[in-house]
């Protein structure tokens, strides 16, 4: 019996500079090794004929292009159709894994560098039609990190994403005076803030709903600054700052200040769980289960549960969750666990202070977290105009 032969590993800057198609892939797989395997079906069949720009499309279109991508080769030169393929592939690589432990570093492509090197090429065309596409695509199998509005839909930071995509094909698009495509992006720009703006303005007004306003705080001031990034090589059309930009501290004239609000919700009360859960990246046991993905913080208690009892977990994985979370908001006190961890983490377990904090219930945790939410809400003015 033989074994698969193995593929040759791909060379740094594979493709035309860029990580190559098969690594891309790879590192998703590392970030999420669920993603791509067979039991992970999806109720619609994968087409099986078409370049991956093809494949891209409906909700499931990133997906595709993740199962397809071996139809793109490395190349030294690629030519612009093959940069548009490879454009396909990064934003489905990113889209898959912006809301895992471990997300893919393809940023700066899929904002700027491809963006720019279509300028001048029939190529800027078919990549504006796949950053509108990404409206499409469904979010619910890769992030927990989204919330839920009514008559809205919903609302997550892949919404920035998207957006910082769009910006780029927008900047690109100007430079290139392909006027027709960028008036279809700014029209789609525009219709996502103005989405966000208005669920935002809908929970503020909701009674009982405050962890999810701050939930979507989270995600508003997350999506600004994805904007701003997206904005970010402007350069002489820096009017479109002046419309889309900084609107984490924008006044009530644009998108009824919402954004401004969000943020400052965000600043007040959810700003040092920025960086809290960095160390969450290290324990791989957590890659392997779709249901731990990390939810918005700091509201993490069903997400706790979930590792604390899932039978996916060994002890000593749990430990690993422990260990990496000890130093940083304190660990959790269980003695089977507990012994499994280095000695610097069982003093941390013991300490006083982690006592104090484990005590609190979680019903008065979130409830005191929405008493300080409403109270901010009500020292700022909000539009009452739709924005």
């Amino acid at each position: 019996m033989h074994s698969e032969p193995q593929p040759v590993p791909e060379r740094s800057g594979a493709f035309g500079g860029f990580i190559g198609p098969r690594t891309l892939v790879a590192q998703d797989e590392n970030a999420l090794p669920w993603l791509l395997a067979s039991e992970f079906a999806e109720s619609e069949s994968a087409p099986r004929s078409g370049s991956l720009a093809e494949l891209a499309a409906g909700r499931l279109g990133w997906r595709h292009v993740l199962r397809g991508a071996d139809r793109l080769a490395p190349s030294d030169d690629p030519t612009p159709a093959q940069r548009t393929e490879y454009f396909a592939l990064c934003l489905a690589a990113h889209f898959a894994s912006a809301a895992s432990f471990v997300p893919t570093d393809v940023d700066t492509k899929i904002r700027r560098a491809l963006w720019n090197d279509a300028v001048g090429t029939p190529e800027l065309a078919r990549m504006r039609a796949l950053a509108l596409g990404l409206a499409a695509w469904d979010v619910s199998a890769v992030s927990a990190r989204q919330v839920r509005v009514e008559s809205m839909g919903v609302v997550s930071g892949h919404d920035g994403e998207r957006l910082s995509v769009l910006c780029g094909g927008l900047v690109a698009s100007l430079r290139a005076r392909e006027n027709e495509g960028a008036a279809a992006l700014e029209a789609a720009i525009e219709e996502e803030l103005a989405r966000e703006a208005r669920a935002f303005a809908q929970l503020e007004r909701a009674p009982g709903g405050e962890l999810d306003l701050l939930r979507l705080a989270a995600v508003l001031t997350h999506n600004a600054g994805d904007l701003m990034q997206g904005l970010a090589s402007a350069g002489r059309v820096s009017l479109l700052a002046e419309r889309f930009g900084d609107l984490a501290r924008a006044g009530p004239t644009r998108y009824g200040g919402a954004f401004a609000r969000a943020a400052a919700l965000y600043r007040a009360l959810l700003a040092s769980e920025g960086h809290r859960n960095y160390p969450l990246r290290g324990p791989r046991a957590l890659r392997r289960v779709p249901e731990l993905l990390l939810p918005i913080a700091p509201m993490l208690d069903e997400w706790g549960e979930r590792v604390a009892t899932t039978r996916a977990l060994s002890a000593r994985e749990r430990a690993e969750v422990v260990e990496a979370l000890a130093p940083h908001p304190r660990g959790l006190d269980d003695p089977d666990l507990a012994r499994r961890c280095a000695a610097s983490t069982r003093r941390l377990l013991r300490g006083s202070d982690l006592r104090r904090k484990v005590a609190v219930p979680r019903a008065s945790f979130e409830s005191q977290l929405a008493k300080r939410a409403r109270a901010l809400i009500s020292r700022r003015p909000s539009s009452r105009a739709t924005p």
